[in-house]
């Protein structure tokens, strides 16, 4: 029997980029799964127009007009959390793949599986690197986007963090999400001359901020952006993406040992057989989801999804990807932890954790 396995995608809109680079990470999947065993899986998908009412009609139509098996859900919070809803009115299985927000985990849904950390711990290690590198550092400036709800849980976890190693958190500025001139938030950085800066909005965003950054002349010790986690930040930047840091889900280089699937090398070969030549982490995070759904499926005995849901909250194992492990209650992933990059002389270092560290923050920025 083939499972059908359906997603939401992105192939338009301002989400595209990643959401392309989803569908390809599933598809590399898809080829490899049924490499193993023959016509076990096929993926359907649909655009979803980086839009969130057309992600419900997309979601709707998988589940009731193609009758899929199994639904991986679609990149970014906001479009995850419109699948959800409409996953769980149907009594259908989300496996969530791309929406980081913590906010999904509390509308207490039954049906949904987390394989991403999630936003609040996205940038768990900032601080406790920062303090490591300089002790005498002790300011944070938040700057984030104001509509969303992943800008809000990235810059709370930061928030929480710096309490409790006594920074302070200097400046807290919003700006709009179609925002193109940062001359305003570039003044309040200005004064606050924070030790920290830490920047979270849409790819758009944080690239037309970090080039108004480094044009400014600012000073800071260590500037972040979740962007900078990506290889379209130095694609786009050049040499003026030096120095900044991002969170990664996920470096080819980490070499975790995978109790299920193929290695971290297996699945970079695999991408790049497709014409890939940078394996970016929204690829490896939906290979990784398919990757868990085999392991829960062989866990379960059936595609039932109420079997699949309560294998997922029992299981504890490591893929490509690193530690699989979910809250049984909320379906929240607990597992795993965020990277930190810098880029630095034009390629991404893993900075944190320590045990995976291929180099020290280069700090400060400027």
């Amino acid at each position: 029997m083939t499972l059908v396995v359906g997603m939401p995608v992105s192939l338009t809109g301002q989400f595209q980029m990643q959401g392309r680079q989803a569908l390809a990470g599933l598809l590399a999947w898809e080829r490899d799964a049924n490499a193993e065993t023959p016509d076990a899986f096929r993926v359907l998908y649909h655009d979803d127009a980086s839009d969130a009412s057309t992600v419900r009609e997309v979601t709707r139509r998988l589940i009731v007009g193609d009758q899929i098996d199994i639904l991986i859900g679609p990149y970014s919070s906001v479009l995850t959390s419109a699948a959800a809803q409409v996953a769980e009115a149907h009594g259908k299985l989300l496996w969530n793949q791309g929406g980081a927000s913590d906010d999904v985990y509390r509308q207490g849904y039954h049906r949904i599986v987390g394989i991403l950390t999630p936003a609040r711990r996205y940038l768990s290690g900032l601080l406790p690197l920062v303090r490591q590198t300089e002790s005498s550092a002790s300011t944070v400036a938040l700057v984030r986007a104001s509509t969303g709800e992943f800008p809000k849980a990235v810059c709370h976890g930061v928030a929480e963090t710096a309490k409790e190693l006594g920074f302070r958190i200097v400046l807290d500025v919003e700006f709009a999400a179609s925002a193109v001139d940062f001359a305003d938030v570039l003044e309040r950085l200005r004064v606050a001359q924070a030790d920290v800066v830490v920047v979270v909005g849409r790819v758009r965003n944080d690239l037309a901020l970090a080039r108004q950054l480094t044009d400014s002349g600012l000073s800071a010790g260590a500037v972040v952006a979740v962007a900078a986690g990506i290889q379209a930040f130095q694609d786009d930047l050049g040499s003026l993406a030096e120095r900044f840091v991002g969170p990664s889900q996920w470096e080819p280089e980490v070499q975790h040992q995978p109790d299920s699937g193929p290695t971290a090398e297996q699945v970079v070969a695999s991408l790049k057989r497709d014409g890939h030549p940078t394996v970016d982490y929204p690829m490896a995070q939906a290979y990784a989801a398919g990757v868990v759904v085999q392991t829960c499926l062989e866990e379960a005995g059936s595609p039932d999804g109420q079997a699949l849901r309560d294998a997922a909250g029992r299981l504890k194992f490591s893929t490509f990807y690193g530690d699989f492990e979910i809250d049984a209650k909320t379906g929240r992933q607990i597992g795993r932890e965020s990277l930190l990059v810098q880029w630095q002389d034009g390629r991404k270092v893993i900075i944190w954790p320590p045990d995976l560290a291929q180099g020290r923050l280069v700090y400060p920025w400027r």
